[in-house]
């Protein structure tokens, strides 16, 4: 009769317990059930082992659960003796097969150790990014054996943001028992019970009545979600790049009109309606000339979700003078002469070398000089990578000493006969001859042309340019 009451009390308040679990935002509560399977679960509880009495309440308490709850199994010490990574979730949290958890449940045979810091982990892990709280039912016999400070453990997965509430039942246990499992308790956010003191579980069984009704209305109410049209576009970009850009043109496809104008943020939200939009970068050009446009592409926005455009960034690094004749940085995909974004300087290069934002890919820097329509690739097959900035250094080049003769000169690779570079002076004056002009490093061949004379003049052979050096070159004349 004494077994009976016993297993009548346990029963009662686990069912009581599960009917007042909190219902967040209205969705049906889910439990997780961990079972102790260590060695001692075969001691005595009244006149059956504490396995089999801890069997006999779960048949009872999971068919009488309400109807949508979503519970799980993990168990702990059941497969090996004296190893502590012995824990399993048998049924994950949120599952409807009952009947195949407590046929694991009677399958169980106790063994081995005592792992409950581990057992909560491996079940809170699982729970990481629910909206919903998971209340955690741990049943034990014992103190922790494989955790020195399971309890601080504890405390750490409540603090991580991870929603989950944590009752422990001691079953059986010593004073030594009960304080260790009052610490988890307490650190996980719920109550602990005595599973073997019938008085004080009824007393605790009456501090939630009054909650369990209107507990479990709620989370029986039927929540209709009404479809939202509008969206989300999030465009997101590394910090450094914002200098170089105006607004952000977000372009209805449908009508061609311009919805939004964007303040360029690294993290920046825009709410639409569910559509497809075109996303345009300008980035900025001195002197009040207007900005340089480069599309990103056509996105679609949906009603209630987030669409997102995630840039990297492009850091230009140069040498002091290197470059200062450019009058046009130009930013392609990669070996492809069209190109994705070209900032002219037109007599101020503020904003030509700053940091730029870029979609994810592979492209090639390149540089126009003078008032040449040439454009000369200074470095090829540079990666950009989401979030990330990637730096391109231009610390390598040629400059021409000068020389009143030479009207202009080329660069062109050793053995291939590319030009990489060709300098041209202005109608009126030597500009920009005798700049400094970036080079990625190799070995080149350079030839001048001067006053009166049609054909080039081969000035320099197996000119060796190093990475760092910036190689000042006389043309003998």
């Amino acid at each position: 009769m004494a077994r009976r009451s016993f297993l009548t009390i346990c029963v009662l308040w686990i069912v009581t317990l599960l009917l007042s679990l909190p219902a967040h935002g209205k969705e049906m509560p889910e439990v997780m059930f961990i079972l102790d399977a260590s060695g001692s679960m075969w001691g005595k509880a009244k006149d059956i082992s504490k396995m089999d009495a801890a069997k006999e309440v779960m048949a009872k308490v999971v068919p009488a659960l309400p109807n949508g709850l979503g519970v799980g199994l993990t168990v702990y010490g059941h497969r090996r003796k004296g190893d502590c990574n012995d824990v399993e979730i048998m049924i994950p949290s949120g599952s409807t097969d009952r009947a195949g958890l407590l046929s694991k449940v009677k399958a169980i045979s106790p063994k081995g150790m005592t792992p409950m810091a581990a057992s909560v982990r491996m079940v809170t892990d699982a729970l990481k990014g629910r909206e919903g709280e998971t209340t955690i039912i741990l049943v034990s016999d014992g103190i922790e054996t494989c955790d020195k400070d399971p309890c601080a453990t504890i405390k750490k997965l409540k603090k991580s943001g991870i929603k989950f509430i944590l009752h422990v039942v001691g079953f059986g246990v010593d004073q030594q028992g009960r304080d260790q499992l009052t610490c988890f308790s307490e650190a996980g956010g719920g109550k602990f019970f005595q599973a073997t003191d019938a008085e004080s579980l009824l007393a605790a069984l009456e501090t939630v009545k009054k909650e369990v009704e209107i507990k479990v209305e709620e989370a029986k109410t039927t929540i209709v979600k009404a479809q939202t049209k509008l969206g989300k576009l999030k465009i997101a970009m590394p910090e450094s790049s914002l200098k170089t850009q105006g607004e952000i043109k977000i372009v209805r496809t449908s009508d061609n009109k311009v919805i939004k104008n964007a303040k360029p943020e690294s993290e920046g939200t825009h709410p639409l309606l569910a559509g497809e939009y075109e996303v345009i970068l300008q980035f900025n050009n001195a002197n009040y000339k207007p900005a340089s446009e480069a599309p990103l592409g056509r996105f679609e926005v949906k009603g209630g979700e987030v669409t997102e455009i995630r840039l990297g960034a492009m850091v230009l690094n140069r040498a002091k003078g290197l470059g200062d004749a450019a009058e046009a940085v130009v930013i392609l995909p990669a070996g492809t002469d069209k190109p994705f974004v070209r900032n002219d300087a037109g007599g101020n290069d503020y904003y030509l070398w700053k940091t730029k934002p870029l979609p994810p890919g592979t492209y090639d820097l390149g540089v126009v000089y003078g008032r040449s329509p040439d454009l000369f690739k200074v470095v090829k097959g540079i990666v950009i990578e989401t979030g990330k900035e990637t730096v391109v250094t231009l610390d390598s080049g040629i400059q021409l000493k000068p020389n009143p003769q030479i009207v202009s000169w080329q660069l062109t690779q050793s053995g291939r006969g590319e030009c990489i570079l060709k300098v041209k002076r202005r109608s009126d004056n030597d500009y920009p001859l005798w700049k400094a002009f970036p080079v990625t490093p190799g070995t080149y061949d350079l030839v001048v042309f001067l006053k009166g004379m049609d054909e080039a003049l081969p000035a320099g052979e197996a000119i060796e340019i190093k990475k760092g050096e910036v190689v000042l070159f006389d043309p003998g004349l």
